[in-house]
């Protein structure tokens, strides 16, 4: 199939001489705006400040520009409307997630230090201290401590702040580079920091940081490269795609140099933060090229992901306790699946929890995706593990897979493709998410649509850019572009594994394609 050959040899060329595919993250609005605000505040950096300014004025020409960055990008350039306020609440109330009601603390205080709103004298320091069972991934505690201090001396209430806030983010500013390559937490640290004369010199190195990231364009990313999950997935897609065999071990190697002492992976080189879903892929790709030449890596992954699951049955991304996510637990599931007689009972308790929280139209909460058709991929793929030992809750499985298979058949729009949610305009990685979901079922006319729309959205050099579908902070969007390349690849893979003939628009997909699992947006 040239489209799929097409984008195999493009994917090829992402692949640099260690075996790491870099996975550049593009500028995003958010972290720029507030980098302009820490700027402005210590009066640095005139040339970076013209340029963070340049960008937000490139990005009024996008039509799909994400209400909170609109909200944020005019107000940073001195055209805020009545109207604004209002748009940021619609915004995150159309985001179901458990996570919400920190999300909504950090944009009240968020709003407050950049001058949109005056600061919610109702919030107390309790507000942000979790529930007392809560789990935080190192960001996340960064990014909290950095807030309570903000809003305590922004209402009043130094007394809320406590050395052990000021020590962990001074600790955040003693690294070489841009600590968890989490910019968004960096400068949340800064701004908190230049409050505390006496951290100025840590300061103003962390703002030479921050600086020596910005991208070309002028602005700021989210996360300085994902490297880690981009090769993963890519290494899946490739090998399933038959690319040489001296670049796969290239990139398995690259991924066995980056496993940590707890036997995860982080998302990203230098990042000491494990999870479950890099974790999940890395073990999938590495068992998928050489099980043999593997075995020590795949022995520790295998363990770290069988101590993550929950007593729910569940796995949560980050910190073993903490709350449980479909899309994480049917990853780990997928991944532990080429030895389930040896964890047959764990299976069976993660698929009764994936089924126990679907959702009456068929869906999931979404995760790391804005897309509903990641989660339900994953979920797919997974209730297919049941094991013949727990043959009692058949129908219940068959029922929640055509639960869903009956929403990606309503939500497949008039163009073939799909949206992130149902009415939303098709996009290649939500189209790609679908199609591996579908691919394990008896659906050959949606299936064909979805085909065809896909490869209708096939560039000249092999490229399929889709809009930003990966989510951090949760739901706010941000894009990696090498990802809708690696998931419309694992699509096709799915496909012709399962229709190895297929009629599509001027080709045909004869070859054989490669199985795994999917991404982004519209």
């Amino acid at each position: 199939m040239v489209a799929r050959d097409q984008l195999r040899e493009h994917l090829e060329t992402q692949v640099e001489e260690d075996g790491c595919v870099r996975g550049q993250c593009e500028s995003r609005v958010l972290e720029s705006v507030l980098s302009l605000h820490l700027l402005e505040q210590v009066g640095l950096y005139p040339r970076v400040r013209a340029q963070l300014e340049g960008y937000l004025r490139a990005q009024c020409i996008d039509e799909r520009e994400d209400p909170l960055h609109a909200v944020l990008r005019r107000h940073a350039l001195g055209e805020s409307t009545p109207k604004d306020a209002e748009a940021i609440k619609s915004y995150l109330a159309r985001f179901d997630h458990f996570t919400n009601r920190r999300k909504r603390m950090m944009f009240s205080v968020l709003m407050a230090v950049l001058g949109l709103t005056p600061f919610d004298l109702e919030l107390t320091r309790e507000d942000f201290s979790g529930d007392g069972e809560e789990k935080y991934q190192s960001w996340v505690s960064v990014t909290v401590a950095s807030l309570r201090i903000l809003q305590a001396m922004g209402s009043g209430h130094p007394e809320w702040i406590s050395t052990q806030d000021v020590e962990l983010l001074t600790i955040t500013q003693s690294a070489n580079g841009a600590w968890e390559k989490h910019l968004l937490a960096n400068i949340l640290a800064l701004l908190a920091l230049r409050h505390f004369p006496q951290h100025c010199l840590s300061v103003q190195n962390g703002i030479g940081l921050l600086v020596s990231v910005q991208n070309a364009d002028g602005g700021i990313p989210f996360i300085t490269g994902m490297e880690i999950f981009c090769t993963a997935t890519a290494g899946l897609a490739l090998a399933k795609a038959g690319a040489r065999k001296s670049l796969l071990l290239r990139m398995a190697d690259y991924l066995v140099g980056q496993q940590l002492p707890n036997g995860g992976w982080a998302y990203a080189e230098d990042v000491h933060q494990t999870d479950v879903d890099d974790t999940a892929y890395c073990l999938e790709f590495l068992r998928a090229l050489d099980s043999g030449r593997h075995a020590n890596a795949i022995a520790r992954a295998e363990a770290y992901l069988v101590d993550m699951q929950g007593r729910d049955g569940g796995f949560p991304t980050f910190v073993a306790g903490s709350k449980s996510e479909i899309a994480m637990t049917a990853g780990a599931l997928n991944a532990l699946a080429p030895n389930s007689a040896q964890h047959e009972a764990l299976i069976t308790r993660g698929i009764r929890y994936i089924v126990a929280h679907q959702k009456a139209e068929g869906t999931f909460e979404r995760s790391w995706s804005l897309s509903e058709t990641n989660a339900i991929f994953r979920a797919l793929l997974a209730l297919q593990l049941l094991p013949e030992s727990a043959s009692g809750m058949r129908l219940t499985v068959e029922l929640a897979q055509e639960y869903s298979l009956d929403y990606l058949r309503r939500s497949q729009n008039f163009d073939g493709g799909w949206g992130q949610r149902a009415g939303d305009f098709s996009d290649p990685i939500s189209t790609s998410y679908a199609l591996i979901a579908l691919s394990q079922f008896d659906e050959p006319a949606t299936l064909e649509r979805g085909v065809k729309y896909l490869i209708r959205q096939q560039q000249g050099d092999g490229r399929l850019p889709s809009i930003p579908d990966q989510a951090g902070p949760r739901p706010i969007a941000y894009n990696v572009p090498v990802l809708s390349d690696i998931f419309a690849l694992l699509a096709l893979d799915h496909v012709v594994a399962a229709r190895p003939v297929m009629t599509v628009p001027t080709w045909k997909i004869t070859t054989r394609l490669h199985s795994t699992m999917s991404l982004e947006a519209s």
